[in-house]
């Protein structure tokens, strides 16, 4: 099971309790869990929602590695800092990206930020941002919502989509680089926009989206990909 973005710690985030209780229910079912990225917000951290939020994420992770499951943490760029930790911690694994073998099918996980052209080519007015938006976020947290509503529109304007509403056109090219590469399904996060497309060359691009906003995760199962969205049970 892939979620990603769920960004425990930022004022909006009210992702903490539902996580934790999705992580174990797929450990219930049998299901190895991946947190894509940004799962924790370091950079627009609310220390006081952190020291709440973290700790019932981390006790659904020690549930869910006793019950003989493992979880992956792949770093995003809100956790960035995570890339100093990239080793095994026990069945707490910390990578930059995940390649997973399926009943013959082949899934790449990443982030996605790398392809972000904003944050590639422009990190310092990225940072300063993310920063900036964080002191929005404590001031009114809606102001989110708004932001996502004006990338839907500003997204309707353009010709050239993903078939992913909201997401960069760089993203399906890096996708379909990665598949020419062997790859059946290529996930990302990162853009807070779930959705499903196919490739040029036949392959599928997946985005697990944000949990500030909707429940979507990715499920992988004997060589099967697809987009779901959580209900509180599987």
């Amino acid at each position: 099971m892939v979620i990603s973005d769920l960004h425990l710690g930022n004022p909006f985030s009210k992702a903490s309790r539902e996580a934790a209780n999705f992580l174990r229910a797929a450990a219930r079912e049998g299901f190895d869990i991946c947190i894509n990225g940004d799962g924790l917000e370091i950079a627009q951290a609310s220390f006081r929602k952190l020291k709440v939020e973290i700790p019932e994420l981390l006790r659904a992770i020690r549930e869910v590695t006793h019950a003989g499951r493992s979880v992956y943490y792949v770093v995003g760029n809100h956790d960035i800092l995570l890339e100093h930790f990239l080793e095994d911690w026990g069945a707490l694994k910390v990578a930059p990206f995940l390649n997973v073998h399926s009943a013959g099918t082949r899934i790449r996980i990443e982030h996605g930020h790398l392809y972000d052209p904003f944050f590639v080519k422009s990190p310092i007015a990225y940072e300063v941002l993310t920063h900036l938006g964080g002191y929005l976020l404590k001031i009114h947290p809606a102001i989110y919502r708004a932001w996502i509503a004006f990338e839907r529109f500003r997204a309707q304007l353009r010709f050239r989509k993903t078939g992913i509403l909201g997401e960069p056109t760089q993203f399906a090219e890096a996708a379909h680089a990665l598949s020419q590469r062997g790859f059946d399904y290529v996930v990302f996060g990162h853009t807070h926009h779930p959705g499903e497309t196919r490739l040029p060359d036949g392959n599928r691009y997946l985005n697990s989206g944000s949990w500030l906003l909707s429940r979507h995760f990715v499920r992988i199962e004997n060589g099967a990909v697809r987009l779901e969205e959580w209900s509180g049970a599987f």
